[in-house]
């Protein structure tokens, strides 16, 4: 019997000495260590094949969104936004951390909430989460931002009028040269003149007269090798300034403005012949001027295509007096003359005729605007139609439909000009003194 006690009294002092090794532990610590939210919806808006708006309902991983947990300023944040349209009001989270975790929303701090893994928590209201430490001697409160695009990404935003040291030209045309934009044309005095500014800041510099010009500038300029070209009766002038001119080379009755400066000028001569140069004193005489070929404003871009990048497209828009519509002409690398396309068979999707019409490269695709069109018109197959970006046509829905001008251009009589510069900007300049630009903004850099 006394060994029985002996045994019974061993067993309760091995249970005795469990029950303080289990002993639950505290810590005067208290973070969170990661932070991420689950999936959501997004409503995108999109546009019928027949042109009518429409919303689109569609899935989304949080995970693909990484939330930085900033430790020394309490923030958790994520660095890349979430797309428009994003619908954060019902989202569960993943959290790790030290301590207990809690959260409240900032408009309502007496409501404080036990965090669970299953909980929908609504990421579009400001939030706070507490994390308190095991030996309740601590809590730490972190401040929680879900970024969201607040515009729509296709969007094409426009600052207001920039008219600072612009002047009033008239026949304005425009170019871009080392992200600086130039405007040429005649100010209300009758004189030739110039302004610019940096696309990068500052303001413009007023109106400079240009000289070394004769009579008979026909008012289109154009960059090749960082230099200025134009036309004045029947000679061509270059000019390092776009201020000082001077003679290049006579019998040149039109030049072709390049989109961007690709160190290669092309000109009609003027006994019709269709030259180009790169450095103003060797031409090649590449064709006599066909059918169709424009007589007056004409833009031409180079770009490589998207077959093959080792060969290279040239694609030219131009004006002629007698014709309603304008005529776009095509050109590979190799060839040894100008094509023209064909009309398309939908009026809708033809390039009117205007004055002072602007063409430039931007998203992937060509824009051409000028007075009388409505807005933008949209080229996505190398020029060959040309709708009109707010009126989406059957199937070509995708025209963006958010390229549109500038509030104080819709409707007005002005003329305009219109350049792209590198950092995914659009510079719109009006006849009457006043400058916007814009960009779409997932093109912004």
């Amino acid at each position: 019997m006394r060994g029985r006690y002996l045994f019974l009294l061993a067993l309760l002092s091995c249970c005795v000495s469990c029950m303080k090794d289990n002993k639950v532990s505290t810590t005067p610590q208290a973070s969170i260590t990661s932070f991420t939210i689950g999936a959501f919806d997004v409503k995108i808006p999109s546009i019928t094949s027949d042109g009518r708006d429409t919303v689109i309902y569609a899935r989304d991983n949080g995970t693909l969104y990484p939330m930085t947990v900033d430790q020394v300023h309490n923030r958790i944040f994520n660095a890349d936004s979430i797309g428009y349209g994003s619908i954060l009001t019902k989202v569960t989270s993943s959290v790790t951390g030290v301590g207990t975790i809690t959260y409240k929303y900032a408009d309502t701090p007496n409501e404080v909430y036990l965090w669970s893994y299953y909980d929908s928590i609504d990421f579009s209201r400001k939030l706070l989460f507490s994390v308190t430490s095991s030996d309740g001697s601590y809590t730490r409160v972190y401040e929680v931002n879900v970024n969201v695009e607040k515009v729509f990404p296709d969007s094409l935003l426009w600052n207001g009028t920039d008219t600072t040291g612009f002047p009033v030209l008239t026949g304005i045309g425009s170019v871009i040269r080392n992200d600086s934009v130039f405007c040429f044309g005649t100010d209300t005095l009758g004189v030739r003149s110039v302004s610019c500014r940096s696309a990068l800041g500052g303001v413009w510099n007023g109106a400079a007269a240009m000289t070394g010009l004769t009579d008979g500038w026909q008012g289109r300029v154009t960059v090749c090798g960082g230099r200025f070209y134009t036309v004045a009766d029947g000679t061509l002038y270059g000019s390092a300034d776009g201020i000082n001119w001077s003679s290049v080379k006579t019998g040149i009755k039109s030049v072709v403005v390049s989109g961007s400066d690709y160190g290669e000028l092309w000109a009609v001569t003027s006994d019709s012949m269709i030259v180009k140069t790169t450095d103003m004193t060797e031409w090649t005489r590449v064709q006599s001027m066909p059918t169709g070929f424009p007589d007056s404003a004409a833009v031409m871009f180079t770009y490589p295509l998207a077959t093959n990048k080792n060969l290279s497209r040239s694609l030219l828009v131009g004006m002629s007096a007698d014709t309603v519509y304008a005529s776009v002409w095509s050109m590979l690398s190799g060839d040894t003359a100008w094509t023209k396309m064909d009309l398309p068979s939908n009026p809708d999707l033809r390039l009117p005729v205007t004055d002072g019409f602007s063409v430039i490269e931007y998203d992937n695709a060509f824009f051409c605007l000028g007075a009388g069109l409505g807005g933008f018109r949209q080229s996505n197959d190398n020029g060959v139609t040309w709708g009109l970006c707010e009126r989406v046509l059957g199937t070509y829905s995708s025209l963006n439909r958010f390229m549109q001008l500038p509030s104080g251009l819709v409707g007005s009589d002005s003329g305009f000009t219109a350049v792209a510069d590198s950092k995914g900007y659009i510079w719109i300049m009006s006849d009457d003194g006043r400058v916007w630009h814009g960009a779409v903004g997932r093109l912004r850099k």
